[in-house]
């Protein structure tokens, strides 16, 4: 729908952009502290609860930065089917619902895997920080471990190919290519 009903405007443009920009920060800094057992496509939970870095504000960072990557991606094309004026804000808020909708059930999933594996450690993560909507102050507790953006920057390659793939299209649909 986006590719084919795009009308990206100079202001949906700035306004995706900023939501993509946020998202994919968002995306590194939680695979520079995750690593990557956050590519693996089968249940895989890793050496240990990853509770640093973003991972103490919010349970689901990558996904998190997912929603604000791919809501800047809808926002920027700004679509337009010739329904109703507020075509675009529709589209949205339906792209945002369906997001939660997949998303939810894959949440719960890996939630229930990581219970399995690390017990009581993870039900207290549980407890103490939310799923989507980050904490905004933090104490620190427990050795303090870095990430590795270098890593996760190189492990971000497809997103970012991605990302700009339909930013083309998105752009080419709305006729900034044309001669």
């Amino acid at each position: 729908m986006m590719g084919i009903f795009a009308q990206a405007d100079r202001n949906s443009l700035m306004a995706g952009a900023v939501l993509m920009v946020i998202g994919e920060l968002v995306r590194v800094h939680g695979v520079a502290f995750i690593g990557g057992v956050s590519r693996t496509r089968t249940f895989s939970t890793g050496q240990k609860v990853i509770t640093g870095g973003p991972f103490a504000r919010v349970r689901n960072p990558l996904y998190v930065g997912n929603l604000l990557l791919s809501t800047g991606l809808v926002v920027s094309s700004n679509v337009n089917m010739g329904l109703t004026p507020y075509d675009a804000i529709y589209f949205t808020a339906f792209f945002v619902l369906f997001f939660f909708l997949q998303y939810i059930p894959i949440v719960k999933w890996e939630e229930s895997n990581l219970k399995k594996v690390f017990g009581k450690e993870f039900e207290d993560y549980l407890k103490s920080v939310p799923p989507w909507i980050p904490k905004l102050f933090v104490q620190a507790s427990g050795p303090q471990i870095k990430g590795d953006y270098g890593k996760a920057i190189k492990s971000e390659k497809n997103t970012l190919r991605a990302t700009v793939t339909i930013m083309v299209l998105v752009l080419w649909r709305s006729g900034y290519f044309q001669m």
